[in-house]
């Protein structure tokens, strides 16, 4: 199977058990349609070694450009656990791997999501990773994919894969001068679920709601590190 990742794997560190990142498709920025569009050579190094932080040396200083990755790394400081952007980082860094649901790649999901998500082959290759890596921690980047998760046919497979789910999904808002956005929390047995806003398309979304949810997020991202043998 050819994975679909955005990063190196480490083994001991997000090979299994680690701290997964799951967007809905690959994105493809107006920056960089422009690129393509101009004919200019795209620096790309398919077998340089990166972590999730630091993809520039396959990308290029392009890749600390990304707005996705930017405000992912932004929360992650807010959170109390910062990624480092230099090398190959340190222990924390090497236990995240980035995924997608589907396998596509485009500027915005334009079709309905439920069915694009369901679709055989995009929920094959969501499934397919979870039991490469089995995460003990998932983040979703966007606060579709929780719900869709809930559909009978879907969490059957997940919970084959991640064990039965603990509770129900809880989402989330809390009191707010600006727009308030849900963030959901779903533990199984052998993995927590965070559902978050999708971090470069969520029109009004502020980094200081983000942190509101520092004392949730952070524990578990903890729980993960103890897990994984990590200090801090």
């Amino acid at each position: 199977m050819e994975l679909n990742i955005g990063n190196s794997i480490f083994h001991g560190f997000n090979d299994k058990n680690g701290l997964m990142i799951c967007g809905y498709e690959w994105g493809f920025s107006e920056e960089d349609q422009k690129l393509v569009e101009s004919g200019e050579d795209i620096f790309y190094e398919k077998d340089a070694v990166t972590i999730f932080s630091n993809k520039s040396p396959a990308h290029g200083k392009r890749a600390f450009a990304w707005r996705y990755d930017r405000r992912i790394v932004k929360w992650f400081e807010l959170w109390g656990h910062r990624l480092s952007r230099e090398a190959l980082g340190g222990d924390f860094e090497k236990c995240i791997i980035q995924t997608n649901w589907c396998n596509t790649d485009g500027h915005k999901i334009t079709d309905n999501y439920f069915q694009k998500l369901t679709n055989p082959e995009q929920l094959d290759n969501f499934i397919s990773h979870l039991k490469a890596f089995e995460p003990s921690l998932i983040f979703f980047m966007g606060s579709e994919m929780i719900n869709i998760l809930q559909s009978p046919k879907v969490l059957e497979r997940f919970s084959d894969v991640m064990g039965p789910p603990m509770a129900k999904p809880d989402i989330v808002q809390k009191p707010f001068s600006g727009r308030r956005f849900k963030i959901g929390f779903q533990q199984f047995e052998k993995c927590n679920v965070i559902s978050m806003p999708h971090p470069s398309s969520s029109r009004g979304l502020k980094d200081d709601y983000i942190s509101l949810f520092t004392d949730e997020i952070a524990s578990l991202i903890f729980d993960m590190k103890i897990r994984k043998g990590i200090n801090g």
